[in-house]
């Protein structure tokens, strides 16, 4: 198999909780990192500032746009009663973790942009922004409208975008593919956004426009104006086949560099296109892997083992409910483990 370097070392990179080895540069297609669940919820972190300097490679946002004619995005679990997230109303770094809570996503990626103020030298910080109930974009809730958002709230420049892959390439298919994916150095100080159909669209009867299907169709449509994209639209479902057929097919396929699902499904399959082909992949709720571990305050030993199992696996970020900073601060070369046994 190849990965996205040419030849990786033993060492585990960046952070204390893999190794003191930190030599090692690797492309954002190259690692196995962890991230969080429903990073927004109280009794995960009490402060968003919390999630941020926890280390993760990745934290989960659930947003509703415009639920019931509302007129708000809410960062919430259930939007019945409004925005409920640790997200703070402060205006400055230090204010963090005061304020009220329960805020709407510009104020939650304000809180982001005082964290990367306060640390422009951070690690690259992917966002997996799960699109609860989808766009409305005959009510101003497009994914155009959404682009701007996070444009606005974090600057443009501090988003690692569709256009900045792409390069180029005649795609960004043809780009991720050809290895295009920046190296870690020199995304430090990025945000990089997927952007997921949300579980209440995909079960709602009366929506047949899922949000990443939409979101490639206004990729499509920007041509030229590429730059103003924000995220990466994200398959979800484990799939050993390439899954860009059918809805995902056509003109949509170019755009899915990106995919999701359960780690449970991705464990049973044989993962090599996705490796090979330098696809990011989120392997969701590890923990339930057979043999399950803790989902919320595992033993760091057992958390550990299951990363790089799923390293092995071709996980570029495993995700769970876990907080603890040895836990999810820890990242491992993708494929490093069982890579000379041929396991995937």
């Amino acid at each position: 198999m190849t990965l996205q370097s040419a030849a990786l070392p033993t060492a585990l990179l960046t952070t204390a909780a893999a190794s003191p080895a930190q030599a090692v540069n690797f492309s954002l297609a190259a690692i196995t990192g962890v991230g969080v669940h429903n990073a927004y919820q109280k009794d995960t972190f009490s402060w968003m500032i919390d999630a941020l300097e926890s280390g993760a490679s990745m934290l989960e946002i659930d947003l509703w746009q415009n639920f019931l004619g509302i007129g708000r995005y809410s960062v919430s679990h259930w939007p019945l009663f409004g925005s409920g997230n640790n997200c703070s109303s402060s205006t400055t770094f230090d204010g963090l973790r005061s304020g009220e809570r329960n805020q709407n996503l510009a104020t939650c990626l304000r809180n982001m942009r005082l964290w990367h103020d306060r640390t422009p030298e951070h690690p690259p910080l992917v966002i997996k922004l799960e699109a609860k109930n989808g766009f409305d974009g005959t009510a101003g809730f497009g994914p155009a409208q959404l682009d701007t958002i996070i444009a606005d709230a974090l600057g443009a420049d501090n988003v690692l975008k569709p256009a900045d892959v792409k390069g180029t390439h005649p795609t960004l298919d043809a780009a991720v593919r050809a290895g295009n994916w920046p190296d870690r150095d020199s995304l430090r100080g990025k945000f990089v956004f997927l952007l997921l159909t949300g579980v209440f669209e995909e079960s709602n009867p009366l929506d047949r426009y899922d949000a990443h299907h939409e979101y490639a169709d206004h990729l499509t449509t920007l041509d030229t104006n590429l730059h103003s994209a924000m995220m990466f639209p994200t398959i979800n479902g484990a799939s050993a086949a390439d899954p860009r057929i059918g809805d995902n097919g056509g003109t949509r396929a170019q755009w899915y560099v990106t995919f999701d699902g359960a780690a449970k499904d991705w464990f049973s399959i044989d993962n090599r296109f996705y490796v090979d082909n330098h696809y990011l992949v989120v392997m969701s709720a590890i923990h339930e892997v057979p043999p399950a571990i803790d989902g919320r305050d595992p033993a760091v030993p057992d958390a550990h083992a299951r990363i790089r199992q799923a390293a092995a696996k071709g996980a570029t970020i495993v995700s769970s409910d876990w907080s603890a900073r040895e836990v999810v601060s820890f990242t491992i070369p993708r494929g490093q483990s069982l890579r000379d046994q041929g396991s995937f």
